[in-house]
């Protein structure tokens, strides 16, 4: 598991109940593995040594990895939407996440591509390289 319960609530993104956090994960951790071709989750990269690694940006990127986690599970959780069936069936006509409502033919507008992350995830995954797809040359 990429995060814990607790974790999640240090993250201060949502106030979820641990149930619902739950729930959520597992299908969370499989939207962000299939985006960014299963980083963490191949055995080349590991998260917790990322974490506590001296070298600033490896600690930075995983703190993102975490919080872009979190941001798939609040979206999950308050939409609905966990799976790519759920971001294409267009069963969801209308969001509302705290103060902000979107209504919308389907959640396309929102996720990214083939995929039930949001794209405020995928911009904060972008930054920090996970989406990369070139070839290491070193």
């Amino acid at each position: 598991m990429y995060l814990t319960y607790d974790e999640f609530k240090s993250l201060g993104i949502s106030d979820i109940s641990e149930d619902n956090f739950k729930k959520a994960i597992t299908k969370a951790e499989i939207q962000i593995d299939m985006v960014t071709n299963f980083f963490y989750a191949d055995g080349s990269h590991d998260l917790q040594n990322d974490l506590i690694s001296p070298k600033k940006r490896l600690n930075m990127r995983a703190k993102a990895f975490k919080r872009a986690l979190g941001i798939i599970i609040c979206y999950a959780i308050e939409t609905g939407v966990s799976s790519f069936n759920d971001a294409i069936s267009g069963n969801v006509k209308s969001i509302s996440i705290g103060r902000t409502h979107l209504d919308t033919s389907g959640t396309a507008s929102v996720t990214y591509g083939k995929s039930a992350v949001p794209k405020e995830a995928m911009a904060l995954l972008f930054r920090w390289g996970f989406l990369y797809k070139g070839v290491d040359y070193r």
